[in-house]
C-alpha cells in the first residue's frame, strides 16, 4: 500500500450571496511499493550445511526483488525493511527423510552477515516443530536478503496448507 500525504489550503471568497471554497490537494507518494512472500512447494529433507533456502513458490512479489533461482530478496530502493521466515519440523519421516526426525537452523544474512536465527527440533515420532524469525533491518539498495542453512540439519521439514509453509517473507516500511 503507498503511502499518502494530503495537504489542503483553501481559500474562501464571497460570489454573489454566497461563500464559496476554493480547494488545492497535493499528493505526495512516499517510498515505493515493496512486498514479498515466497515458500516452499513442498514438503523437503534437512539441508546441509551452509545451503540456502531456495523458496519456489513466489506468492506475492511487489517490486521484483526476490530472485527464486538463488532465494536472494536484493531491495530495490534504500529504506526500513521487515523480514520474517519460518520453518516446520516433521516428527515424521517425508521426502525420503530417515533416521532421526526433524532438526534444522535457519539464518537471515544481509549481505552474508547473520541478522537473525531460528531452531526447530522434533525429538520423537508426531512431534512436529516450528520456530519463526522477524527482524527489521535497515538497507541500503541493492543489499541482498538470504535465508541459510547453518548447521547439518536432519529429518524433514513440511511445506503444506495442513502443516503450514516453510516460508520467507519482507517488506519495505520505511
Amino acid at each position: 500500500m503507498k503511502a499518502f500525504i494530503f495537504l489542503f489550503v483553501g481559500l474562501l471568497y464571497k460570489s454573489g450571496d454566497s461563500y464559496k471554497t476554493l480547494q488545492c490537494v497535493e499528493k505526495n507518494k512516499g517510498p515505493p511499493n515493496i512486498a514479498f512472500y515466497v515458500y516452499m512447494s513442498r514438503t523437503f529433507k534437512a539441508l546441509s550445511i551452509g545451503q540456502p533456502f531456495l523458496f519456489d513458490a513466489v506468492e506475492t512479489s511487489i517490486g521484483n526483488g526476490y530472485d527464486r533461482k538463488t532465494g536472494i530478496f536484493t531491495a530495490p530502493s534504500k529504506g526500513v525493511y521487515a523480514f520474517s521466515w519460518t520453518i516446520h519440523a516433521a516428527g515424521s519421516h517425508h521426502a525420503g527423510s530417515r533416521g532421526q526426525y526433524g532438526e534444522m537452523a535457519a539464518v537471515l544474512t544481509q549481505n552474508g552477515v547473520v541478522k537473525g536465527s531460528i531452531y526447530a527440533d522434533t525429538e520423537k515420532a508426531s512431534d512436529d516443530a516450528s520456530a519463526t524469525g522477524f527482524v527489521i533491518l535497515a538497507s541500503e539498495k541493492g543489499e541482498k536478503f538470504q535465508i541459510i542453512c547453518p548447521m547439518a540439519g536432519q529429518g524433514a521439514f513440511y511445506s503444506t496448507r495442513l502443516n503450514g509453509k516453510t516460508s520467507f517473507t519482507g517488506y519495505r516500511i520505511a
